[in-house]
């Protein structure tokens, strides 16, 4: 009998330790799962709107927005520069790209050409908003890259793409100034009606 209870009572704690592994282990999965993969500096995101003849394609699959020209308005044409890891969300995007190559650069006269891009870079709430015109794809790679220092079996692989764009026209807009005017006359108007708000208890009906 007291054999018995001793193999109960280990075998009870046998299956303690199992459950507390596995629900470890799934712990450790989850946390894996919910992990950013693509961490970013003050969590700034970006997030694209493309509008082609065929539809409007978002994607929140770049992680590298880089704007080579443009800036000075009066001696080029806007170019910039988008990669991130291939996607399924960038159907219209891949056949822009493919028709493109098959059509040449020289040819503008296809159904991939004058779409416009609109770029938005955010953390929960809108900072830098970038609205571009006409745009045509310029140059498309494919390249997986890794970290070098660890080899083959070290942090994994990132297979990415690579977008060039010109476009005809490129409009920077700044939400944060709009947020703050907004923000700062809300507080102006409140402050004047509290000033301009009369002190009814100063009639003479409140007197005693």
């Amino acid at each position: 009998m007291k054999y018995q209870k001793i193999t109960a009572i280990a075998t009870i704690a046998i299956i303690s330790l199992i459950v507390i592994g596995v629900t470890n282990q799934n712990n450790g999965i989850l946390a894996e799962e919910t992990k950013d993969p693509y961490p970013a500096a003050n969590d700034v995101k970006i997030h694209t709107v493309m509008t082609f003849k065929q539809g409007v394609e978002e994607s929140d699959g770049f992680q590298a927005f880089i704007q080579s020209k443009g800036f000075n308005r009066e001696k080029e044409s806007p170019q910039f520069q988008l990669i991130g890891a291939v996607d399924a969300d960038k159907r219209i995007l891949y056949n822009a790209a493919d028709v493109t190559f098959q059509r040449g650069l020289s040819d503008q006269n296809h159904d991939y050409t004058d779409f416009d891009v609109d770029v938005y870079l955010q953390n929960g709430m809108p900072i830098r908003t970038f609205h571009y015109a006409d745009c045509r794809i310029t140059d498309y790679k494919v390249a997986t890259d890794y970290d070098k220092e660890e080899g083959w079996f070290g942090k994994g692989f990132a297979t990415l793409d690579s977008f060039t764009f010109t476009c005809a026209g490129y409009s920077p807009d700044n939400p944060l100034e709009k947020y703050y005017n907004q923000h700062d006359k809300a507080k102006t108007t409140s402050s004047l009606d509290l000033k301009e708000k009369p002190d009814y208890t100063t009639h003479p009906k409140f007197q005693n």
